[in-house]
């Protein structure tokens, strides 16, 4: 090949690398627009997926709820009839007719979990892992998570309440449970009050004996723990009976939430009533 065929050739190369590097930098992984899964695929191959899995979709979805329920129950009807064939007459046979319908049951059991899995994959937020999740270390993470924000809802509710015990001396359930009780207010530093039913002392707690109240607020039972707000304007019974710290917490949690909802509903009706005044006015 001479010189000049040789630079012709070049020239010739060197002008298409440049037209070349535009359409692949024009069709680039990074200049494509999101569009999904598999975003970064040529359109014409998203597209024939895309009709692809319509068509198959509209296949499985092509069956009334009654066709889909006539047809489970009449599989269920056979294979109940081949077992009781195989119990009645046993025989390979009628063992093998039975495992047959059998494996089409574990087949169709197998597909639905393949498909459960792919919905879940295709459609995450159908499956929030972080407030449901599956794993092992997932699950326990959540728990210490969880563990720290409702110590934190239980020492805001100390804030705002006390805590009243009421208990007899002669109650076995009291006496176990004023240490516990101890111990989940030295935690999340409530102050705890006690009142005496029976005119028995607390070995964890000072005693007063107010019988009035104890008639007033109707406490029959033995130990009682009620919260009582500072401003002595809200009260609530917590728990009564034995309860662990765990139970404890449960339901300092539950109180929590009921009074905020309890306050949002009050702030609705507030709203509401001021809307009215001004319509008046």
């Amino acid at each position: 090949m001479s010189k000049e065929t040789r630079l012709l050739a070049l020239g010739i190369i060197v002008s298409i690398i440049p037209m070349q590097a535009h359409a692949i930098e024009g069709s680039s992984f990074f200049n494509q627009r999101y569009r999904g899964w598999l975003w970064f695929e040529e359109k014409t191959k998203e597209q024939n997926i895309q009709q692809k899995n319509e068509t198959q979709n509209a296949q499985e979805k092509a069956i009334t709820p009654e066709a889909a329920k006539a047809e489970i129950e009449q599989f269920a009807k056979e294979l109940e009839d081949a077992k009781y064939v195989m119990l009645a007459r046993p025989s390979p046979e009628n063992v093998k007719a039975y495992k047959d319908k059998e494996a089409l049951m574990w087949q169709s059991a197998t597909k639905l979990q393949e498909s459960w899995d792919m919905a879940n994959f295709l459609y995450p937020q159908h499956q929030d892992l972080i407030k449901d999740p599956i794993n092992v270390h997932a699950v326990k993470l959540k728990r210490e998570v969880d563990r720290t924000n409702d110590g934190v809802l239980i020492t805001e509710l100390a804030k705002g309440f006390d805590l009243v015990l009421f208990f007899k001396g002669s109650c076995k359930y009291c006496k176990a449970f004023e240490p516990v009780l101890k111990t989940f207010g030295q935690t999340y530093g409530f102050k705890v009050e006690a009142i005496t039913m029976d005119g028995a002392q607390s070995e964890f707690f000072r005693a007063v004996s107010m019988p009035s109240l104890v008639r007033d607020l109707g406490i029959d039972a033995a130990p009682t723990l009620v919260a009582v707000s500072k401003d002595g304007q809200t009260a609530f019974e917590l728990i009564r009976g034995y309860a662990s710290i765990s139970e404890l917490e449960d339901y300092s949690i539950r109180a929590t939430k009921h009074l905020a909802q309890k306050a949002q509903e009050q702030k609705a009706q507030e709203q509401q009533v001021s809307k009215n005044i001004r319509r008046r006015k």
